[in-house]
């Protein structure tokens, strides 16, 4: 009774004095002494509140609690139609003082502006009222609101209140108030997945193409739809969602073998001529025909000048090679006769005529060494070549073999980048079979030229090992995807154990020095090797990398999904639904650790899909927050084969998504 009237002294003093003087102004008096629910709680305060009349209500307030801060999405005519930010909070009230009257409506106020929100601030605050029936008996209430249509990335200022009623003869309602604001800030939107616009009808649905990025843009090439494989490059606007189509690989000029390819692999090509501002498009093995018979065969496309296969654009097209003879031995120079105007003579033929000296042998052109000057001749590629996949027959003949869901990729070592194929299956064995291939292959550009003799059998890509490659493992359809500086491979079905699937990944690296490929295994945590929830071993995944920063923080992140979990015979025999993914995880290159993701869709799951990052200049994300730090970096898979709800078919929609 003491502590009750000193109590009310103090609030007497206060008002007095001026110190409280409108409705809404909040005096608070710490009583350490008062426990509510847990012993352990420290955010309980005795909260009082002045009314037009000059009285107070008291109460005990625990810190108002955040149970959600996220956001919904509406998604109309593949667009973001509404992004609903919400926040969901949690409060209550403890020992309400209800002498004058039972509570009659409890609530949240909040607002941008006013840092102790009150609900007569109606300029500036907004209110939502969670119960109105509340027990007029009541001194304990707890509850929880739902406040929506917030700004995201926006700090707000939010606490909970409670009204008492008066006493019907001229005593007004009291409020009482949290006596601690509430201060946050809104989510941006993350780890969702919307659907954009599908491929244009021409482009038609398909699976198991192959695509690489050069610069900004996104290039795709081939894949199939059924035992038809296309022939064509499509190239994604990446910064307004569009897809033009760049050319379709028509003239084989009887080199490259079929161009109609699904399953190989592509990759960017900076043409090393200094003259020439160009980036070629390798076009690497796959399946070709109506059979999917494998190939060997690398053929290319110039950026610069929108054609495929022409020589001019060869990365040889201006070099100098020498011309060697049937043996191998280089050929030299050699002088001709001319007549006294100083033109050659020609023979019957038409054929100028070698010059010699008086005892009938050959005259050279003498280099300022004074030797004969070796003869060269220029590259006349019209295509790049052939993988050196092969078999040395007694008769002295070759068989040339292919390659299918192998992965390219380029790897820099003090300065020098080279250029890689890698892994994949051959058709390469006596048992009639395909396996899975642990060989890699760089690109060598020097010995890519016509050669004649002894030279005709090399090739311009060299086989290099791996640092282990006693128990080296290749993959064939694995995810491959550059992440900043490093190349990480991963997933597919592996060269051990016939074939298994594989979850494993690696990180690859390159030594001038050694000229070996190293691979260091990525950690993976205990959600990531869970037996029920973790990460299944798959393979035909897709995958991109985001690198972007949010709230200052940058994060590093490599993201996978999608996927078959069984071999593609046993799946071909049997396509069964339930052995296709549509899971999607995340692995931090920072914290090293995997985490599981919003799945890529809820309707279909699909394999054979292709995985990019996009940089959107403008879209309703952009337009909504303004200019929100990396806010336009995001990844996107398109395409692919699989089931949605009519059943299984190949795919042309595309799925974005903001991490």
């Amino acid at each position: 009774m003491k502590n009750k009237n000193l109590f009310t002294c103090i609030v007497a003093l206060a008002l007095l004095s001026g110190c409280i003087k409108d409705e809404g102004d909040i005096m608070t008096i710490v009583r350490p002494d008062v426990v509510v629910g847990d012993k352990d709680t420290k955010n309980t305060d005795l909260t009082t509140v002045v009314t037009e009349e000059g009285g107070y209500m008291e109460a005990m307030s625990p810190k108002d609690s955040i149970v959600k801060n996220s956001f919904e999405t509406t998604i109309n005519d593949y667009q973001i139609e509404n992004l609903n930010c919400y926040t969901i909070l949690h409060s209550e009230f403890k020992n309400i003082n209800t002498t004058r009257n039972g509570i009659k409506e409890v609530g949240f106020v909040y607002s941008r502006s006013n840092k102790v929100p009150v609900i007569t601030d109606k300029q500036n605050c907004v209110v939502l009222s969670v119960k109105k029936d509340v027990s007029s008996s009541d001194q304990d209430v707890e509850f929880e609101g739902k406040i929506e249509g917030l700004d995201f990335n926006s700090t707000y200022f939010v606490r909970s209140y409670a009204i008492c009623e008066g006493d019907g003869k001229g005593k007004s309602d009291s409020v009482i108030y949290n006596s601690r604001p509430l201060e946050y800030k809104t989510v941006l939107p993350s780890d969702v997945w919307y659907q954009r616009k599908p491929a244009p009808d021409k482009m038609m649905s398909r699976t198991n193409a192959f695509c690489c990025n050069n610069g900004d843009d996104v290039y795709v090439y081939g894949g199939q739809q059924g035992t038809m494989r296309f022939n064509d490059l499509w190239k994604y606007d990446t910064s307004n969602d569009t897809w033009q189509q760049m050319g379709t690989f028509e003239n084989e000029n009887g080199h490259t073998g079929p161009a109609r390819r699904s399953n190989g692999a592509m990759i960017a090509y900076p043409n090393p001529n200094p003259e020439v501002n160009d980036v070629l498009l390798f076009i690497i093995g796959g399946e070709c025909g109506t059979n999917g018979e494998y190939t060997g065969t690398i053929f290319y496309y110039s950026t610069a000048e929108n054609r495929f296969a022409d020589q001019r654009d060869h990365p040889n097209a201006r070099n100098e090679f020498v011309v060697h003879d049937e043996e191998g031995h280089p050929l030299y120079e050699v002088e001709y006769e001319r007549d006294e105007n100083g033109n050659y003579k020609l023979d019957s033929d038409g054929n100028k005529i070698v010059a010699r000296d008086a005892n009938g042998k050959i005259k050279y052109v003498l280099g300022p060494d004074g030797n004969p000057k070796e003869l060269t001749t220029h590259s006349s590629r019209s295509y790049i070549e052939e993988l050196p996949i092969y078999k040395d027959l007694a008769d002295g003949s070759r068989i040339k073999y292919g390659i299918a869901g192998c992965v390219a990729f380029s790897l820099t070592d003090r300065g020098f980048t080279k250029y890689f194929v890698a892994f994949g299956k051959t058709d390469m064995s006596n048992d009639g079979q395909k396996h899975v291939s642990t060989s890699i292959y760089e690109y060598v550009p020097q010995n890519d030229w016509d050669r004649q003799g002894s030279d005709r059998y090399s090739y311009a890509w060299e086989s290099r090992s791996t640092n282990s490659d006693k128990t080296a493992e290749g993959f064939y359809q694995p995810i491959c995807i550059r992440c900043g500086d490093r190349v990480v491979i991963g997933t597919g079905e592996s060269s051990r154990n016939n074939g298994e699937l594989s979850r494993n990944f690696y990180t690859l690296t390159y030594s001038v020095n050694s000229q070996s490929i190293s691979m260091t295994p990525l950690q993976a945590n205990d959600v990531f090797n869970d037996s029920e929830t973790g990460f299944k071993p798959r393979a035909n995944a897709a995958s991109f990398y985001l690198n972007f920063t949010r709230d200052g923080i940058n994060y590093d992140r490599m993201y996978v999904g999608t996927g078959r979990t069984c071999s593609e015979s046993e799946f071909n025999k049997n396509p069964d639904p339930t052995k296709l993914l549509n899971d999607f995880w995340c692995y931090d290159f920072v914290s090293k650790q995997w985490s599981r993701k919003a799945d890529c869709s809820s309707t279909v799951v699909r394999q054979g899909a292709v995985g990019f990052t996009v940089n959107r200049l403008d879209d309703y994300l952009v337009r909504k927050f303004g200019d929100v730090e990396n806010m336009n970096i995001r990844g996107m898979f398109s395409f692919g084969e699989g089931y949605d709800l009519e059943g299984y078919k190949t795919l042309s929609d595309n799925w974005e998504y903001i991490p």
